[in-house]
């Protein structure tokens, strides 16, 4: 894991997610010898929400870095938040 695409603070997170993604792929293989699909499929379900939480936190990082390299080339950035009913 390239711990430089996450802010410090997710990194505990991440890497607690990493490792119940990583158990539940063995359950899932183990669901899938066993013959259990129902099982593996709501393993594969749970497996893709945490990587897709994964992703969204590199891509929280990415976007970070990104916004810093810009400031630093004189790029002036605001947050602007706009109203969702």
């Amino acid at each position: 894991m390239n711990t430089n695409d996450f802010f410090k603070d997710d990194i505990p997170r991440v890497k607690r997610k990493i490792e119940s993604a990583e158990e539940l792929s063995t359950m899932l293989s183990e669901a899938l010898r066993d013959s259990d699909y129902e099982e593996a499929i709501s393993l594969a379900g749970s497996i893709k929400v945490l990587t897709e939480d994964i992703s969204r936190l590199a891509n929280k990082g990415k976007l970070y870095q990104t916004a810093m390299k810009m400031q630093q080339r004189g790029v002036n950035l605001a947050v602007i938040r706009r109203y969702v009913n």
